[in-house]
């Protein structure tokens, strides 16, 4: 089942990159992880400028989810003149999350 989610969560990200930007434009960049285990909070990690580089969620892994309190997220997103990655950690016992963005040049 994770295996499949990854699966289907790489060819959705593959799709949008591609119908964004003209596929005579873009080129594979980089493929960032990021990962929080067993404490609330958000861990984040910088990637490339969005000027010239198109990132996307490629993996979203969850595990020990087995209370209605806990929460996990995997985030992309643009600050400033960068991408950001984020890993989100709700009120936790034990549960964590891992995630992974793929970036591609766009000229």
């Amino acid at each position: 089942m994770t295996i499949k989610r990854k699966t289907i969560a790489s060819t959705i990200a593959a799709v949008l990159a591609f119908s964004a930007l003209g596929a005579s434009a873009v080129s594979y960049d980089s493929v960032h992880y990021l990962n929080r285990y067993n404490t609330a909070g958000t861990s984040t990690s910088i990637l490339p400028p969005h000027g010239n580089h198109f990132c996307a969620l490629t993996r979203v892994g969850v595990r020990e989810t087995d209370t209605s309190t806990e929460q996990a997220r995997c985030t992309v997103r643009r600050s400033g003149t960068v991408w950001i990655l984020e890993a989100y950690l709700g009120r936790s016992s034990d549960n964590d999350v891992f995630c992974a963005a793929t970036c591609f040049n766009n000229w």
